[in-house]
């Protein structure tokens, strides 16, 4: 089985680094008033439809745009931008001048051919060839737009592997050993290393986001240690009692395996309730972390039983002295008893403390990151803020309003200006700054269609929040019209003013154009539409996770109170979880320790997603603790002596657990992306609460009050065992 292993890494590692794709934006949203606006688009306009790339020429010191000598460099670059094959068209809609020394800034916009997925390094290579000639003027050049997603392809390094050395320290603690530490890191590594290629690999061929292979990497690697710590923990504890290493293999498969499968099933299944959310790319992402902790049980249970039955009885070889992790046993077991004795104290200051770290939920406000809130050191939010002092915070992400207007009657010459419409190729910009059609190939505009633009044009500059509304471009029987927002792409008002225009300003002129329609869409409306998406399909995410975890609960213990206690802790401790994601990105409690210049809105997608994914964890540790306790109690009748048990057996797995996890987690804070810093401190965050305050506190405290309810099933007899009181234990009942 070890060689199974190591040759799927290998060869799965080749295809995954030879056929891998590139990690991308998600470029439809089915459904949503964005994507019609598209698809107007792309039948009428298709160079504007193609992914863009944002270049701001912006002068070094000393230099001065108004010299004509820079200003040729400059337009020489665009030049050499448009002409190059994959950009269909390079727009130069912004050239400021301002200060003593004349202009300041030049925006240009590189629109490609094609999709997002069909970009590549090599583009950005080649746009960094092409704006040359500017460099050598002195003239710096930052790109924003689709570039930033090609800029910032995920990729590990040392800062992550700071998270597994970590986890390695905490294993040595736990097991004492060398030897036994590096097994689970180990494992899980080499099915991680399958996990990350698959993905790479399924990138050439569906659209992933960049999120995917980082969160997939953050929750296999943290679940696979764990999984693994599980098993070799029970493996060693057997060893310890005189059982052969093959009986003892196969019984601590028989009794952590068991769990590890139900704890596993628990998170694949609660991440894949993901494509309820009804958006591909978060489908996606929930698919590819699915897979990573698939993996992960698959290794622990093949993988790991052929590496301890190759160590045999060596598994606690190279020991650290002074370190005896066995003797933490007595005491657990005696704040299992303490907490037993005064179940209802803690039940309630468990309780409380779980509600006060949710309470900056109320607060919660979905947005959008954008170019505007990555930090100064990204080249995407420099050129944000050279366009945004120049030009106006609103002028990096336009709106774009898309109409069309009933055609005329069949013609011949309405025939060829349809013809035409749909052939046009060449855009240029007319001295006033209009967008319009080269004249060789300008198709016959249909009047009602200017008109309708027009209007919507008239509209839109007597609304509150936009600062210009430009000149529509008419195409037959479609006109296009940009909308510039006075404020920038983040912020409340921007989303107020798209709900605004779609609601208020666009329905009126509509219905002044019989048979028209007119559909808002643009970069900041796209992210908009994901997060209403989201709000109104998180409903029934949250029923499909928790009735998944509800049956898996069910049929693993054979009892109704246990899962349904299980989903309600679970739901305290993710609802803490935001509370901190809240407080520290929305709120900017400590903003700067994560590499970020300032307070930033949640992202839209992440509460759902971190849902699926915290109830899953929190599973983890429900099924560890609950499966020993239950062991228990099947054996003693025993429901307060089961849990004292329990707790003394377990908790200092589920710390070594726990702390694994957080480790892990924390190591990817320092990533580019805002979204996987969220995620990270997220579940870092939960996993923290989940196996202190709900594990170690609230659930054998419950448990002790609910006593023999616990377990009550239908048609089930209790136990026959004499119980075993917790003043009479002794060691062997540990």
């Amino acid at each position: 089985m070890t060689l199974v292993w190591l040759a799927l890494a290998i060869g799965i590692g080749v295809l995954g680094v030879a056929r891998g794709g590139t990690f991308v934006q998600q470029d439809r949203l089915p459904g949503t008033e964005t994507q019609r606006s598209i698809d107007l688009l792309r039948k009428n306009f298709p160079d504007l439809t193609g992914p863009t790339a944002t270049i701001v020429f912006h002068p070094q010191r000393g230099v001065a745009l108004s010299d004509w000598r820079v200003a040729v460099q400059v337009g020489k670059a665009i030049q050499q931008v448009g002409a190059l094959p994959r950009v269909a068209m390079a727009e130069n809609p912004y050239g400021g001048t301002g200060g003593a020394k004349g202009a300041t800034a030049v925006v240009a916009v590189a629109h490609f051919k094609g999709t997002a997925r069909d970009l590549s390094i090599d583009d950005l290579h080649a746009l960094q060839e092409a704006t040359e000639p500017a460099r050598q003027a002195g003239v710096d050049v930052e790109f924003g737009g689709i570039v930033t997603t090609i800029l910032n392809q995920p990729k590990a390094g040392p800062k992550e592997g700071v998270g597994v050395v970590l986890a390695l320290g905490v294993l040595l603690f736990a097991f004492g050993s060398f030897l036994a530490a590096g097994v689970p890191i180990v494992v899980s590594l080499c099915a991680m290393v399958v996990a990350y290629s698959l993905i790479h690999f399924g990138a050439s061929i569906w659209q992933v986001h960049p999120t995917a292979p980082m969160v997939a990497a953050m929750l296999g690697l943290g679940a696979g240690i764990d999984y693994a710590l599980f098993v070799v923990t029970r493996h060693r504890q057997q060893l310890a009692e005189g059982m052969a290493v093959e009986e003892s293999v196969g019984k601590a498969l028989a009794t952590s395996g068991h769990a590890v499968v139900f704890a596993g099933g628990t998170v694949v299944f609660a991440i894949c309730g993901l494509w309820f959310s009804g958006i591909t790319f978060i489908g996606i992402i929930g698919l590819a972390t699915a897979i990573a902790v698939a993996l992960m049980v698959a290794a622990a249970l093949t993988l790991l039983p052929a590496v301890l039955g190759a160590l045999g009885t060596n598994i606690d070889r190279y020991r650290l002295p002074r370190i005896r992790p066995d003797r933490s046993t007595y005491r657990w077991e005696r704040w299992g008893r303490h907490v037993d004795r005064h179940a209802w104290p803690y039940a309630i200051a468990a309780t409380l403390l779980l509600v006060f770290l949710a309470l900056p939920v109320l607060t919660l406000r979905l947005g959008i990151m954008a170019d505007s809130t990555l930090p100064h050191s990204n080249s995407a939010r420099r050129a944000y803020d050279v366009t945004a002092k120049q030009f106006g915070p609103g002028w990096y992400s336009p709106f774009v309003v898309v109409a069309t207007v009933p055609s005329p009657a069949k013609t011949p010459q309405a025939a060829e200006s349809t013809k035409q419409a749909k052939g046009w190729t060449a855009l240029r910009r007319e001295p006033g700054g209009r967008l319009a059609v080269s004249p060789n190939d300008r198709p016959t505009p249909n009047p009602e269609a200017r008109r309708l633009g027009d209007d919507l044009r008239r509209s839109f500059q007597k609304v509150p929040g936009v600062a210009s509304a430009e000149a529509p471009l008419v195409v037959g029987d479609s006109a296009t019209v940009k909308i510039v927002p006075t404020s920038p792409p983040q912020v409340a008002a921007t989303a107020d003013l798209v709900r605004h225009l779609r609601a208020s300003v666009i329905p009126p002129v509509i219905a002044r154009h019989p048979g028209a329609r007119a559909y808002l869409g643009g970069e900041s409306p796209a992210i908009i539409d994901v997060a209403t998406i989201v709000k109104q399909r998180m409903k029934y995410v949250v029923i499909a996770v928790v009735t998944v975890a509800l049956v898996l609960l069910v049929i693993a213990f054979r009892s109704i109170i246990v899962p349904i206690k299980a989903a309600v802790m679970n739901l305290l401790s993710i609802g803490a979880a935001y509370g901190v994601v809240v407080a520290v990105f929305q709120w900017g409690w400590g903003i700067n320790l994560l590499g970020l210049d300032g307070a930033v809105p949640i992202v839209s997608f992440v509460p759902l997603f971190m849902f699926a994914l915290l109830f899953g964890l929190s599973m983890d540790y429900e099924v560890f603790l609950l499966s020993r306790i239950r062991e228990e109690y099947l054996r003693t009748d025993d429901p307060h002596g089961s849990v004292v048990t329990g707790i003394a057996s377990t908790a200092r797995l589920i710390t070594s657990a726990a702390l694994i996890m957080i480790c892990v987690f924390l190591s990817f804070l320092p990533q580019p992306d805002t979204t996987v810093k969220m995620m990270g401190l997220g579940l870092a965050a939960a996993v923290a609460v989940d196996a202190t305050i709900v594990r170690l506190v609230l659930v054998p405290a419950l448990m002790s009050l609910l006593g023999h309810a616990n377990w009550w099933f239908p048609g089930r007899r209790r136990p026959t065992a004499p119980p075993v009181r917790p003043e009479e234990r002794t060691l062997e009942h540990v």
